[in-house]
């Protein structure tokens, strides 16, 4: 009679090989193993032998096993080193062996992270380009013998989060020592290449550091082709020793870290000497601290200021082509009278202005972007008159950043036919104006000469985009072409929009819709009046 184990329920029907299993004895054992009635003393002589019989049997299982796995084992381990030979020799044959260096030079320069792509450590070595020579040997070879790979140095001090934690002495030594040598490696592994620098000093860092990078640094400036620098308080005075030494020099950013950097700081007068310094720019943060530049050879000027200041340095340069001007600390002051003669800026061609009533000093025949944050709207076609008139100029595209009344957008429209690209940007607070202008550029009379239409959010709002979706589809019926909208954050559109604005897109508007740290940069470089942003690359 078949049975199985009452336990695990495998198949198994007790034969010993000493006694005989009797249809008696089956029973009684089929009763014992699912009872604990004790065994007659007759039946454990069957018991026992039925013990003795599965206990060889389970001996002889172990040992198959144990020799099957130590073949398994075996056939693994062969594979493994089968299949580490296999991939060794078909990396023999993987195209990359057989790309040219220039072809990867140019791909290893698009793996260099960008500002915003940086850590907030002092050095990330886990980034290229020190990943890259870490590949394998040729491609260490080939990124150690291009010096535009380790051209451009980023260093940012993070806070000191735990000020009230103290380290050990030694352990910043080797911290501070080993930021040396990264920054000595990267410098003689450049060359003699010029050098992009940005340094973000920190005040709440410790300087000790900060200053021996920066003097290290100081010791190449005369290969510095471009400096965006955020000052402390200590870093400060050590501007002074460049005066003279920034003879390649093209592009400066200044901006500081804090309202504290600034104690104590007169002037700066360092760059004043540089002989090739064309693009200049500085934020100066909560106090006005006088940069001297050579405004006469400027191309590029991006000064935060008094009004003063910005007509004293715009007189001494004739050659800009860009410009963004904020003017500040002045706020109680009256401005003075435009003079008899504006202002020539003969080469402008892209200007922010932070007040409209700068427009009334300034002649700008060549000027093509126009960025305006407005003070008093109501003055803005005044002064945007003023500008045309004076300068016979005719700019295509128009920036209006905050702006609120749609019937100062409207008066722009009708009045400047020839501006043909206008871009709105509107806070969280600014979300009626927002949906007031998408309503206002439905009616295609108003808007039937725009070639393109951006909107920018520059914080988290709730966006109406049927509403957009309707404008658009107006504008379209004329001469629309382009349109974005660019948010810092925010929810994307309903799928029945979504499926409309594809259709526009299928149907050959160039549309963009974004929602990211990109749009948020795009948005700020339409603040800074389509001059390239400081931050850039």
């Amino acid at each position: 009679m078949a049975s199985s184990c009452p336990e695990c329920g495998s198949p198994y029907m007790p034969q010993p090989q000493t006694i005989p299993a009797t249809t008696e004895t089956l029973e009684r054992w089929q009763h014992l193993v699912t009872s604990n009635d004790t065994p007659a003393g007759a039946e454990l002589a069957f018991i026992q032998s039925v013990v003795s019989d599965s206990g060889a049997r389970l001996d002889y299982l172990d040992s198959e096993i144990s020799r099957l796995q130590d073949r398994l084992d075996q056939l693994q381990g062969e594979r493994t080193r089968l299949s580490a030979y296999h991939s060794l020799n078909t990396s023999i044959l993987s195209p990359l062996r057989r790309m040219p260096p220039e072809i990867l030079v140019q791909i290893f320069v698009w793996t260099l992270p960008t500002s915003h792509e940086r850590s907030g450590d002092v050095y990330d070595t886990q980034r290229s380009p020190w990943t890259l020579a870490q590949v394998s040997s040729r491609w260490r070879e080939i990124a150690l013998s291009t010096p535009s790979l380790w051209s451009m140095i980023h260093i940012t001090f993070p806070d000191d989060d735990d000020d009230d934690e103290d380290e050990e002495e030694e352990e910043e030594d080797e911290e501070e020592h080993w930021h040396r040598d990264i920054l000595q490696a990267q410098l003689q592994r450049s060359g003699t290449l010029n050098l992009k620098i940005q340094f973000y000093g920190c005040e709440q860092a410790d300087s000790t550091e900060q200053l021996a990078l920066f003097d290290l640094l100081s010791k190449h400036s005369a290969r510095w082709e471009a400096l965006n620098i955020q000052l402390s308080s200590a870093l400060a005075p050590r501007l002074a020793q460049l005066r003279g030494r920034l003879p390649v020099l093209r592009r400066l950013w200044l901006q500081w870290d804090s309202e504290k950097s600034q104690v104590g700081i007169d002037s700066i007068t360092c760059f004043k000497t540089a002989p090739s310094l064309v693009d200049a720019g500085v934020n100066n943060g909560s106090r006005f601290i006088p940069i001297l530049v050579p405004a006469h050879q400027l191309t590029t000027y991006r000064l935060h200021g008094p009004w003063k200041m910005h007509l004293h340095v715009l007189e001494l340069a004739p050659n800009i082509v860009e410009a963004r001007i904020v003017a500040d600390f002045d706020v109680d002051e009256a401005w003075p009278a435009p003079g008899a003669q504006a202002i020539n800026l003969l080469h402008l061609q892209r200007l922010y202005v932070s007040n409209e009533r700068m427009l009334n000093y300034l002649r700008t025949p060549r000027l093509a972007d126009l960025c305006v944050q407005p003070v008093d709207e109501d003055l803005v076609v005044d002064s945007l008159d003023a500008l045309f008139l004076r300068s016979a100029c005719a700019p295509q595209r128009l920036y209006l950043k905050e702006i609120s009344s749609t019937a100062t957008t409207l008066a722009i429209l009708k009045k400047y036919p020839f501006i043909t690209t206008i871009a709105l940007t509107f806070f969280k607070d600014g979300v009626d104006a927002m949906e007031a202008h998408l309503t206002m550029l439905t009616d295609v009379s108003e808007c039937q000469h725009l070639r393109e239409i951006c909107f920018g959010a520059l914080e988290s709002m709730l966006i109406d985009y049927p509403l957009f979706l309707r404008m658009l589809k107006a504008c379209r019926q004329s001469s629309l072409r382009a349109a974005s909208f660019l948010a810092a954050e925010g929810p994307d559109p309903d799928p029945v929009t979504l499926a409309g604005l594809h259709e526009l897109r299928d149907g050959g508007l160039d549309l963009r819709l974004q929602s990211d740290q990109q749009a948020q940069d795009c948005v700020t470089r339409w603040e800074n009046g389509f001059v390239s942003h400081e931050g850039d690359d």
